[in-house]
């Protein structure tokens, strides 16, 4: 009789069993912490989602959640007029997406330092509208678009 130990099933996300070393990651309680290159990390935003966009405001920094979209290596996200998102929307920005996967112990983080504007152009709206389907999460007219231009991309994997 095959043990739970010996079985497929117990081995980890890396195809290792516990206490075994992988090439990738050394020994088992060691995980090596990977930088990402500006195409790895826009890779990992393509499929959108949601993150969140950094922004100094009158009463400090704000960090705000958006739901988002990639469109030609620019992030896109939605907001309402009377926002703070809004508000803020033309100047400088960062944006922070990630993935965590809390049982594997893995994940990566991407940020994104850039300027952001608002997109007023009916034609590049209605673009933006047709190619990322963006749906906002937050109940509410959300009919402002906010480009985030990249000025410099990071990201980590672990």
């Amino acid at each position: 009789m095959k043990t739970a130990m010996g079985s497929a099933s117990s081995r980890d996300a890396r195809g290792a069993r516990p206490g075994e070393e992988s090439a990738a990651t050394g020994s088992a309680g060691e995980r090596a912490l990977q930088t990402l290159s500006p195409d790895e990390c826009f890779d990992l935003l393509e499929p959108g989602g949601v993150g969140r966009v950094g922004f100094a405001a009158a009463d400090g920094i704000m960090m705000l959640p958006v739901n988002f979209a990639v469109a030609r290596k620019t992030i896109v996200f939605r907001t309402a007029p009377d926002t703070l998102l809004a508000v803020y929307a033309d100047g400088r920005v960062s944006f922070q997406a990630d993935h965590l996967d809390e049982v594997c112990h893995a994940g990566w983080s991407v940020l994104v330092h850039g300027h952001a504007r608002k997109v007023t152009d009916e034609r590049e709206v209605k673009q933006l509208e047709d190619r990322t389907r963006l749906e906002p999460w937050a109940a509410g007219s959300r009919d402002v678009f906010v480009r985030i231009t990249p000025t410099r991309i990071s990201g980590r994997r672990l």
